[in-house]
């Protein structure tokens, strides 16, 4: 029955990594909520989208509330969104970039995971899967912003891990290598060649490799494993 089915909730899917995900489990037997601040891309019948700016709380809050509504509970939280801008060094980086930057990538972040968390509590089960970045363990110049707010998501995830341990909810990282989308394909290949190669898998991911990840971490039987980051293509 279609109330059986377990609910994911993922944010920005109107692109990219979002939108693989979104699409990869909402054809597997997943109820997906998604959200982003552009108009849904995908059209599927276990798909809902939302138009939700995460760095707003307001905003946040009245999705989630909306989502509790509709679907009386919510399994799976990936919380995707995030702005990834063009390289540049810190001397140049202005606060027009550093502030939304930051809004969204950890302000909003954090939004997402305690207000959904909230309604993972009183169920006292649940996954909550935060993605982070191969740009943090590669300590590139051009990426301070974007690798500080990265290293953000971890250590919140890491002691959300604790603070939601005893509640039957689980928090952990993933941090996907390469992944071929338009904005990592405007950074040129000669920047995307030296990237690659300071991995130890020195390839592109799949998106199939990216939602087995998720399905590890979501499984039942994962229920130990909270905490943890997942490095794929391991930063060499």
């Amino acid at each position: 029955m279609e109330n059986e089915l377990p609910v994911m909730v993922v944010t920005g899917t109107s692109k990219g990594i979002g939108l693989g995900i979104a699409e990869h489990f909402a054809l597997r037997g997943y109820r997906v909520a998604g959200c982003s601040r552009s108009p849904a891309s995908l059209d599927l019948e276990n798909y809902n989208h939302a138009l939700v700016d995460v760095g707003d709380e307001k905003q946040v809050r009245e999705w989630v509330r909306s989502i509790k509504r509709s679907y009386g509970r919510i399994d799976v939280l990936v919380c995707n969104a995030g702005l990834a801008p063009a390289a540049m060094l810190m001397l140049e980086t202005s606060s027009e970039i550093l502030e939304p930057l930051l809004r969204t990538n950890i302000a909003g972040n954090y939004y997402v995971c305690r207000e959904i968390a909230k309604v993972m509590l009183l169920q006292r089960s649940g996954r909550i899967i935060t993605v982070s970045s191969m740009a943090v363990a590669l300590h590139e110049e051009g990426t301070s912003a974007y690798s500080a707010s990265k290293s953000a998501v971890v250590e919140m995830t890491k002691i959300m891990a604790k603070e939601l341990a005893a509640f039957g909810i689980t928090c952990n990282v993933m941090a996907p290598s390469m992944f071929m989308t338009d904005a990592v394909d405007a950074l040129g290949k000669e920047v995307v060649a030296r990237a690659l190669d300071k991995l130890t898998i020195k390839r592109t991911l799949t998106m199939n490799e990216i939602c087995s990840v998720i399905t590890f971490l979501s499984a039942p039987e994962s229920g130990c494993i909270t905490g943890q980051v997942i490095h794929m293509g391991l930063v060499s």
